[in-house]
């Protein structure tokens, strides 16, 4: 046995010329890491000790600064994210970023739009069920919830939050992870290409659901539920082909959750809401303060959502499984 070969093999694809997609996302991982810690490095720490002298935002109160420098800081970390998932497509891919499910077309752009409407439609259905059994009562509306903090300022916190959350988590928990794990389990003898999608939906949206473990509020079913939630995006990418449509429900399923409705997401109520409601009725249901997604409430909208993913590729007349031209292919 030629051990120097088979130590070589563990690392490298002598038949695609690269690396195995484990070390791929371990690089890509480490790279985005750094390019994180950059980011706030050079920024958010720079910011933060002019505004500790007096030099910047003098008078914004501790919670009204976090939330303005997460404003700021927000899209650079999206792009730095963005750039590593770049990186890792060049070095260690071989792959184009737009093989991720970002080739920005007509058709990707009506995927995207439905997206928006479909998060909108889900999220409105579980207020709407919540209201009429009588475990939500709406007290208000135009609600901030750090004094000091203008309703305009809290929209438009909230606006960017979300839509940079809706991009990086897609393109790296779906567009990169998903990818490049369905190119290590095809390899896998036996398994076939739809037993690697299966099990590369599974281990990527249980990922994407213990990320959100620690968050506030959490409990061992919003952890599960998360991983369902994660399933509905994951199918989304993969009946599709691409992330125009994950990238849309992920941002309105968070807007429509927390800035119009005023629900708690993922553990965290928004600083700002077009309602302002009381929430009520069992846990087992609602998900209490960390909000629909620790409910069976939210997972019987991801149900609703991945069967209406699933209507709309096959209205579309999309490939099953299409993802796999991505997933295979290295120049």
């Amino acid at each position: 046995m030629n051990f120097p070969l088979v130590f070589t093999s563990i690392f490298w694809n002598e038949e695609e010329r690269r690396i195995r997609a484990l070390w791929r996302l371990t690089l890509q991982a480490l790279v985005m890491i750094g390019l994180v810690l950059l980011g706030i490095f050079l920024i958010a720490e720079p910011l933060t000790s002019l505004h500790k002298r007096g030099l910047f935002l003098p008078s914004a109160g501790p919670e009204s600064y976090d939330h303005i420098i997460n404003m700021i800081i927000g899209p650079v970390l999206t792009i730095l994210v963005i750039g590593s998932v770049w990186l890792a497509a060049r070095w260690f891919d071989h792959r184009r970023l737009s093989d991720y499910g970002l080739r920005i077309t007509r058709t990707w752009r009506r995927d995207f739009l439905f997206g928006l409407a479909l998060g909108a439609v889900l999220m409105s259905g579980v207020f709407l069920w919540e209201c009429h059994v009588g475990w939500i009562t709406i007290v208000g509306s135009l609600r901030t919830k750090t004094a000091g903090f203008s309703l305009s300022l809290g929209i438009f916190f909230i606006l960017t939050k979300d839509l940079c959350v809706g991009i990086y988590e897609e393109i790296v928990s779906r567009g990169y992870l998903l990818t490049n794990l369905v190119d290590g389990f095809e390899g896998v003898s036996g398994l076939g290409y739809r037993g690697a999608v299966a099990i590369s939906i599974l281990l990527s949206s249980t990922l994407f659901g213990a990320l959100h473990a620690f968050n506030e509020n959490s409990t061992l079913y919003s952890t599960v539920n998360l991983a369902f939630i994660g399933i509905m995006f994951a199918v989304a990418y993969v009946a599709t082909g691409e992330l125009g449509l994950p990238i849309g429900l992920h941002i309105s399923w968070n807007l429509f959750q927390g800035l119009v409705f005023g629900l708690a997401v993922s553990g965290d109520k928004e600083v700002a809401s077009m309602l302002a409601i009381k929430q009520s009725g069992p846990l087992a249901f609602t998900g209490g303060a960390f909000g629909p997604e620790a409910g069976l409430t939210g997972t019987a909208a991801a149900t609703l959502g991945i069967v209406l993913i699933l209507a709309w590729a096959l209205l579309q007349k999309r490939s099953p499984l299409s993802v796999r031209a991505r997933a295979v292919t290295a120049s």
